[in-house]
């Protein structure tokens, strides 16, 4: 059985190393990534959807 974690990371200049030590501080835990998604506004298909390049959301899981 698993459990499954999701949250969203907004990426700036200076978030590569506090998203490196979130994953990190997950990892100890126990978690590890499953899928990362980034997050598409719009609907209708790929023509009409445009990708928000700044913000992804995570999907980690873990062993119970």
């Amino acid at each position: 059985m698993y459990e499954y974690k999701v949250f969203k990371w907004r990426f700036d200049l200076n978030s590569a190393e506090e998203l490196e030590i979130t994953l990190n501080d997950h990892a100890k835990e126990g978690w590890r990534i499953t899928t990362i998604v980034p997050n598409v506004k719009g609907s209708g298909g790929v023509l009409f959807a445009s990708v928000d390049g700044n913000e992804a959301t995570f999907i980690l899981e873990k062993s119970l």
